[in-house]
């Protein structure tokens, strides 16, 4: 009878051997230590990357001592350190010729700002802030000097200097000057891409996000439409549903991991609301639009949701639970992801800035030894680098040529030493990015299984804790017992 009884009512008989089971996986699934393994995997690469940058320390350092011993051994002015010099300005600017235009370039910029800063001076001293270039470049001196009553009419000579300034191209000269060869242009090139895609994505998932925003707002309004008159067709608000699905789904798609992180985070706080409604701890009728809205915002669980709300049916909040926590997943590793692009283009405007630097100082060495002699560029390196052993030379156009020689060296030495180490350092750092970006994306992929398996493993440590165990089938059977005594009794 009991047998029957049981199928009857959907009861399992408690089973201690499920139940212990069910404990065990629990447990064995709460040993594994997933964080632990990829806190070891980050300081593995931690270690390298601080071991590699050494090295690349010391190896630059090891080639500067060898230009060194190069220099001191053999060859001339000329071979050992004017020629190096023009050649690594091919590789790294396209030709000595663009390195001479860029600091030209430079120099019109620092003459740009000095004006600008001197006429600012002025505004100052005559107690006023001086208007930005915005504005400087929009109005006259006269406008401006009629809502600034009392300032002395002298500061029309800094207005004008500031103007020119603020409408010519002298401020940006040297920093928008464009390479079209050698290494730096590819640098720079690729600076460029980076940030105009990281541009272009916030730009296009900006406008799908207002389009989210738009169409939620939509469908609240609806839905209070709907409220206060049930009968009204529901044709319009599955189809506002339908296209905030298509919405994020269009959003999802985008390349930029901003945009993932905003679609799942949208769930996540969707999800939240639906749990906390089904739980019963949502009474007012605005959070109960929300939370209504919130699943139209999850396309594939709408139509079955709102049929299941209407017919007053709670789907399981298990599954619901399930899909919160791996949108949450999702939503970090596309943070991680963001954080990583991001560092990215760090490193490649790092990259380009050393190699400017490296620019700067092959260009100084290179303008020095434009105006020394012949007969100084044909001499024997080490006899020019050499202390000056008389009195006699320490006057005149030899030792004008010597000093030139020593700060041409000392460029040179410093871009193929210093500086090489920091534009190498750069790449080695992106490349142990991409190795960070590697174990962010398995780490993504963990905490998603993880979610997913550490799910199934407590609902099976539920259903073995559950059942009907034998002393709540003594009892069954001793109030049926006392049943049919009462009955006979009677």
């Amino acid at each position: 009878m009991l047998p029957a009884f049981f199928n009857l009512t959907g009861c399992a008989v408690y089973s201690e051997t499920r139940h212990k089971q069910g404990e065990a996986a629990k447990e064995a699934w709460k040993s594994v230590d997933i964080a632990g393994q990829l806190s070891a995997a980050r300081k593995c690469e931690a270690a390298l990357l601080a071991e590699q940058l050494k090295t690349e320390e010391a190896l630059q350092k090891a080639k500067r001592d060898a230009l060194i011993r190069a220099m001191v051994f053999e060859g001339s002015v000329a071979s050992q350190l004017k020629e190096p010099i023009e050649k690594q300005l091919l590789a790294l600017a396209g030709s000595p010729q663009v390195a001479v235009a860029w600091a030209a370039a430079l120099r019109k910029e620092e003459r740009a700002k000095g004006n600008l800063h001197d006429a600012e001076i002025e505004f100052t001293r005559a107690g006023v802030e001086m208007p930005a270039c915005s504005s400087l470049v929009t109005q006259s001196f006269d406008n401006w000097l009629q809502s600034h009553a009392g300032v002395p009419a002298y500061l029309r000579a800094a207005w004008m200097s500031a103007v020119d300034e603020c409408s010519g191209s002298g401020l940006t000269a040297g920093s928008s000057f464009e390479f079209k060869g050698g290494a730096l242009a590819i640098t720079q090139k690729a600076v460029a891409d980076a940030r105009s895609a990281m541009i272009d994505a916030k730009v296009a998932s900006l406008a799908a996000r207002n389009q989210v925003a738009k169409l939620s707002k939509e469908y609240s309004g609806e839905l209070e439409k709907l409220s206060a008159e049930p009968s009204r067709a529901q044709d319009k608000l599955k189809s506002i549903a339908k296209e905030l699905g298509d919405a994020l789904a269009k959003i999802e798609k985008l390349p930029d991991p901003v945009s993932r992180q905003f679609v799942s985070e949208h769930r996540v706080k969707a999800l939240d609301a639906t749990l906390a409604s089904l739980a019963g701890n949502v009474d007012s009728k605005g959070e109960s639009h929300a939370t209504s809205a919130a699943l139209a915002s999850l396309a594939e669980w709408f139509d079955q949701a709102h049929v299941a709300l209407a017919d007053a049916k709670k789907p399981r909040l298990a599954a619901a639970l399930l899909l919160r926590n791996l949108e949450q997943a999702k939503a970090n590793a596309a943070a991680k992801d963001a954080q990583l692009q991001a560092m990215e283009l760090q490193l490649l405007e790092s990259k380009m800035n050393w190699q400017l630097e490296q620019l700067r100082s092959l260009s100084y060495g290179h303008q020095a030894l434009q105006t020394v002699s012949a007969e100084m560029a044909a001499t024997q390196l080490r006899a020019a680098l050499a202390p000056v052993e008389t009195t006699k030379a320490t006057s005149g156009k030899a030792f004008e040529d010597k000093t030139k020689v020593w700060k041409s060296a000392a460029s040179y030495l410093d871009a193929n030493g210093r500086l090489a180490a920091k534009v190498n350092k750069t790449d080695i750092q992106r490349n142990a990015l991409d190795h960070e970006r590697a174990i962010a994306y398995a780490e993504g992929n963990i905490a998603q299984w993880n979610v997913l398996i550490s799910s199934t493993i407590n609902q099976l440590a539920e259903y073995g804790d559950a059942g009907v165990r034998k002393e709540d089938i003594t009892s069954l059977v001793n109030s049926i017992a006392l049943l049919f005594i009462a009955k006979g009794v009677q």
